[in-house]
């Protein structure tokens, strides 16, 4: 089965380097990168594009899985094109709009990325996405990925940063989902509301829900082997 992965933003496909090997063999993974892309206006079309990567390998029928702005873009996809989905896969992500609060937010980090560029900002963000305890305990690879993050241009910053403010509630994707959806969900995430990512589970018609205690937003690093038993369940269920 092929198994699609999209990484979030300020962040590349590089995220799911170290957590793929730990996923069944049975399985193909494609890590698909559109960190530096300046042409997708709206999450509908970075799902577009993901669409025609689809097409160009001849793909029909896969599980796609997104980490946050990942996440909104695999919804968006499924919106538009649930008959090509055997699984969807939510790693701290939300289907929920933003709020009238974080689009100003939004707006905040658009100025700000103006002002100081990309690297400044991802040196600030790129921390927040994790536990304090698992900043302490890996200094040497959260290092790595600034030096790496911080490559990203400070344009698709902008324009990723836009296209998230103004995309569509997709609660009603997961609501109607009758393949098997998995949410991965961290208590510490300072970028997901708790509340938000919990109220959607009772929702789920073919749930696989795992909620990280001490994880914040990147679980797949974080608590890699819990994600990796849950996941590896709910990809058998896609099959």
């Amino acid at each position: 089965m092929h198994i699609v992965l999209l990484h979030g933003f300020g962040e590349t496909a590089d995220i799911w380097k170290t957590f793929t090997p730990l996923l069944s063999t049975d399985n193909e993974y494609i890590t698909l990168d559109y960190s530096a892309f300046t042409f997708c206006q709206t999450i509908e079309e970075y799902a577009d594009w993901v669409h025609s990567e689809i097409l160009q390998r001849k793909i029909r029928y896969f599980t796609l899985i997104g980490h946050s702005m990942g996440g909104y873009i695999a919804l968006a996809y499924a919106r538009k094109h649930g008959d090509f989905i055997a699984g969807l896969g939510l790693f701290h992500s939300t289907a929920f709009a933003d709020s009238e609060e974080k689009k100003v937010s939004r707006d905040k980090t658009v100025k700000f990325l103006a002002k100081h560029g990309a690297a400044t900002f991802i040196k600030d963000f790129l921390p927040k996405m994790y536990h304090p305890e698992f900043l302490k305990r890996n200094s040497t690879y959260i290092k790595q990925q600034l030096a790496d993050n911080q490559r990203i241009p400070t344009e698709a910053l902008q324009v990723a940063t836009k296209a998230m403010k103004n995309r569509k509630d997709t609660q009603v994707v997961l609501k109607n989902a009758k393949y098997p959806v998995l949410h991965i969900i961290g208590k510490a995430d300072k970028f997901i509301e708790f509340s938000d990512a919990l109220s959607v589970v009772a929702s789920l018609q073919k749930p696989y829900v795992l909620i990280l205690d001490n994880s914040a937003h990147a679980g797949m690093h974080e608590a890699s082997e819990a994600c990796a038993a849950v996941m590896n369940d709910f990809l058998k269920a896609c099959e």
